[in-house]
């Protein structure tokens, strides 16, 4: 999966060389337009603003109805679309982890559908993470109930050749999810894949300091490492918050330093997967000024990886 259109240059012993950038990138819609996690409404023009930019390869999209989907159905193909459950799970509540089974039932059920539509509309992708944390006591009943809707999603996904991810959040700081540090995920994921291949791990840089992960805990999984989202956490009166705020903004954790790092590790273990851009724009910024600015932290991170000094 390969970037064509992304060059960066570095002056090496006196020579200047020039690579291509050797990852898809993409870009989580509803988080660069963060309307988009409360209403589908307006969602197909948000993706017609960027569609045709050329450093973006895929798009990460929450579920949308058909008239929105419509829209940009036509660039399937050309670009690459992938369905989000987070909005599902963090803004609405669905816990695919529930206790209840009848509650897991009904949600493994909804996002069965969700994938079917996602598969028939040719998306590559489906993506989740887990429901709310529970206690230690209970923790062992959640894990399977997680292992279980994971099963249920794959089975649908891979009727379509879609690769399923299960991102990994904090479990005691902000979003206080199940999973969790990417130990516990690739147990999980583990689990899954003796009867589904197609479920891997999506591991997030913003979420790193939250987990008080660096991107080398990625070495000891290269076989389980699906997706890759960069951005930034950030941090207000000493508190450690997944908001994604743009890169450089006030309490954003997050540099092309890590970036660079992150990008290292990724060449390491022969990861292929795509990178994709979460960003949030705050107040005072609209959604192509954030974007613009990841897009200048991932050419100079990789202008960093590219002259070895990470």
């Amino acid at each position: 999966m390969v970037n064509s259109l992304l060059y960066a240059g570095v002056k090496k012993k006196g020579i200047e060389l020039i690579a291509r950038f050797p990852w898809k990138v993409g870009v989580v819609v509803f988080m660069l337009y963060p309307e988009l996690l409360k209403t589908d409404e307006g969602a197909g023009d948000r993706i017609l603003e960027i569609v045709h930019d050329p450093f973006l390869d895929l798009f990460e999209v929450a579920p949308m109805r058909d008239e929105e989907w419509r829209k940009v159905a036509q660039f399937v193909g050309y670009k690459a679309f992938a369905l989000a459950l987070q909005p599902e799970i963090l803004v609405r509540g669905a816990n695919p982890n529930a206790l209840n089974e009848d509650e897991r039932k009904k949600v493994s059920e909804r996002f069965a559908e969700l994938t079917k539509q996602a598969g028939e509309r040719g998306m590559v992708a489906v993506a989740l993470c887990s429901g709310p944390n529970v206690s230690d006591a209970d923790k062992p009943r959640a894990v399977e109930a997680l292992v279980k809707t994971l099963s249920e999603l794959a089975e649908v996904a891979q009727q379509y050749r879609m690769s399923v991810y299960l991102e990994t959040f904090d479990y005691d700081k902000d979003k206080k999810r199940l999973v969790g540090p990417i130990d516990l995920a690739a147990k999980i994921v583990e689990r899954v894949r003796q009867s589904y291949p197609n479920v891997y791990i999506m591991w997030d840089l913003s979420h790193s300091p939250l987990l008080n992960e660096d991107p080398d805990v990625l070495r000891s999984y290269p076989d389980l490492i699906g997706h890759i989202h960069i951005g930034c956490a950030k941090e207000v009166d000493g508190k450690l918050l997944d908001w994604h705020p743009g890169f450089y903004r006030k309490g954003a954790l997050n540099t092309e330093r890590e970036v660079a790092k992150l990008l290292a590790v990724l060449n390491d273990i022969g990861y292929r997967g795509a990178i994709s851009f979460e960003v949030k724009p705050e107040a005072d910024q609209t959604p192509l000024e954030v974007l613009a600015t990841a897009k200048a932290v991932l050419l100079h991170a990789f202008q960093i990886f590219l002259s070895g000094e990470v």
